[in-house]
């Protein structure tokens, strides 16, 4: 089997608690080749631990430290024993047995970061998931992009890698030749399922009052099942992680402007910031733009493989230390400064498999009333 090139990811990274929340309550993390962002619910300080529990436990698992996996050969015939077409199906069944191995794996750990988020907040607090890591299987270089609820990851796509529309791509109606930004993952949310099954239109969803309503999220005690793609990678590629801070607040044409244009990762990171705080930040903002480079190539930047690119914020007034932090500040008000603001955060819930709320009423975060 023939091997790519050797890849690594040059990245930027940056979150901020935008206009109108008081705590940032979003998480991200890159180590290596991963990236991800989380998106916590459950109100002051609940929703920031389940999504830092998150990323924490993703960043320390062994299997994301995995250089490559290598794909099984020894029950390999004789070649004077088969034709062409037998030797690559054989081929290509053992790349996918090993990738759905890798899949499987990967799905563990989500599943035990689910499990600490349960064990540390009583299934009172949650956060979604979404991540990219960059791997090699069976010296093929990979995307893998799992997630979980309605962070989002996106890739730019150039006219090279497939036909793209004739539409203009910014908001100023200039176009950028041969370039759209794709949402590789669906979201798990309720308006999503309404556009699935032709029952309202994606422009009415932007306003639909249920628009924060998501249906899996890890650490709430309901269904939390990943879902994965696996994309070939190749240099060049550009990967764009966030929560719905950024995506709900520019326009798909903005955004694939701004990472067709912007040519290192961190200024793009921060150029799409500062545009979501500009249009209103009405949530906690958190993005992630990664570039697939040849190994070695991007040491300049000090980002080759590396966590450099991630921009780091002084601790807020109010915002806990996780390593002082215990369960008992969920439920007692004197530990935590005031009482929680509830199972889940403001307007953000969970339904339960059967399409029942968690949580009845929701509170605006601009004035706090119900």
């Amino acid at each position: 089997m023939t091997e790519s090139l050797e890849l690594v990811t040059c990245l930027g990274a940056t979150t901020h608690r935008g206009c109108h929340r008081k705590n940032n309550e979003d998480s991200l993390v890159t180590s290596g080749n991963l990236s991800v962002v989380a998106d916590g619910m459950g109100g002051h300080e609940a929703g920031e631990v389940a999504s830092s529990l998150a990323v924490n436990t993703l960043a320390a698992a062994p299997l994301f430290s995995t250089p490559s996996f290598e794909v099984d050969e020894s029950a390999e015939e004789p070649e004077e024993q088969r034709g062409l077409f037998r030797r690559r199906r054989r081929a290509t069944s053992r790349l996918n047995a090993r990738i759905m191995d890798v899949l499987r794996q990967i799905k563990d750990v989500i599943g035990e970061a689910d499990e600490n988020i349960k064990t540390a907040g009583n299934m009172r607090a949650g956060t979604t998931l979404t991540g990219a890591w960059l791997t090699r299987i069976g010296g093929q270089s990979m995307w893998i992009i799992f997630n979980v609820g309605d962070s989002r990851t996106y890739r730019l796509r150039r006219e090279e890698d497939a036909p793209v529309s004739e539409r203009t791509t910014s908001i100023s109606q200039s176009p950028v030749q041969g370039v759209e930004l794709e949402q590789v993952t669906v979201d798990h949310s309720e308006v999503q399922y309404l556009v699935d099954t032709g029952q309202i239109t994606a422009l009415e969803a932007l306003t639909h009052p249920r628009r924060n309503v998501i249906t899996r999220a890890l650490g709430t005690g309901n269904y939390w099942e990943p879902d994965f793609w696996v994309i070939p990678a190749h240099p060049g590629d550009r990967l764009m992680m966030c929560s719905d801070g950024l995506s709900g607040e520019l326009s798909n044409e903005y955004m694939a402007r701004v990472l067709a244009t912007v040519v290192h990762p961190k200024d793009a990171a921060d150029v799409l910031q500062a545009a979501a705080i500009r249009a209103g930040g009405r949530d906690n903002i958190s993005v992630i733009v990664v570039d697939a480079v040849p190994a070695g190539s991007c040491q300049n930047h000090g980002c080759d493989g590396d966590t450099d690119g991630v921009q780091e914020q002084a601790p807020e007034e109010g915002v806990i230390d996780l390593d002082t932090w215990n369960a008992k500040d969920l439920s007692d008000p004197s530990r935590a400064g005031t009482s929680p603001d509830g199972p889940l955060a403001p307007e953000e819930t969970t339904v339960d498999a059967e399409g029942d709320p968690r949580e009845a009423e929701r509170t605006d975060p601009r004035d706090g009333s119900q």
